[in-house]
């Protein structure tokens, strides 16, 4: 897996001609980038539900038993003829180092090897959005970009629908009471099949995102607003 740098940095808070880090920490951050590689299981899964009802309470999978709520995700899935939602995790190996880094007190080590895993997971998630989007062309649709639980106003308490609907437990991802996933590096999101070309970038949701107080809306043209959903989860997809 290629991780890219520039994404662990930005994740970090790296700002370009602004933050000034020295020779011996990037040393670091490419030591803990080629130890995370190493800690890595990426595993992804999805499915498609083929019935799609649009109502002013949101958008309905009754093959799935499972009512999205909101008028954002509502807006998102407008044009969908179909619905895929998605499941991607690094499994637990990272996380677990993670810990072990800050119960050292390696608190550098711990927080830039957690950046590693936030750019993995969606690494892990954008390599099957690809695949899917081959998919959906090859039926004639359009693919939309990956919409999350935390997104606008999509709530994380869908969590738990949408990882039975997606089966999340066969790749190892789990819900807790409070909703939030396990390994805390997963990723659930919610694609459509567009009978038109109504589709945004895929790297580009954070202006598709009405959350106004998320804190990594400036950090760049990528948001990370699930991997923060998912790292209190335990971040940004």
């Amino acid at each position: 897996m290629h991780i890219d740098k520039k994404e662990v940095l930005r994740y970090l808070g790296y700002k370009p001609g602004v933050t000034n880090l020295g020779s011996s920490m990037m040393e670091k951050v490419d030591y803990y980038i080629s130890l995370g590689i190493t800690l890595v299981e990426p595993n992804s899964t999805y499915r498609i539900y083929n019935q799609v009802n649009i109502s002013d309470s949101g958008v309905e999978l009754p093959e799935a038993n499972l009512l999205l709520p909101g008028r954002d995700i509502l807006n998102h899935l407008s044009h969908a003829a179909k619905v895929c939602l998605v499941a991607a995790t690094i499994g637990p190996h990272l996380e677990r180092k993670v810990e072990e880094l800050f119960s050292e007190k390696e608190f550098a080590g711990g927080t830039i090897l957690d950046a590693v895993g936030s750019e993995a997971v969606e690494k892990v998630a954008d390599q099957l959005q690809e695949k899917l989007k081959v998919l959906a062309a090859k039926q004639g649709y359009h693919l939309t970009w990956r919409f999350c639980s935390g997104y606008g106003d999509l709530p994380l308490t869908v969590n738990r629908q949408l990882a039975a609907a997606v089966n999340a437990s066969s790749i190892g991802i789990t819900v807790t009471d409070t909703c939030m996933l396990l390994p805390q590096k997963s990723i659930l999101g919610i694609v459509g099949f567009n009978t038109e070309k109504t589709d945004t970038p895929v790297l580009n949701k954070c202006t598709n995102c009405s959350a106004a107080d998320c804190p990594y809306r400036n950090r760049g043209d990528k948001c990370v607003k699930l991997n923060e959903n998912n790292k209190q989860q335990g971040g940004s997809f």
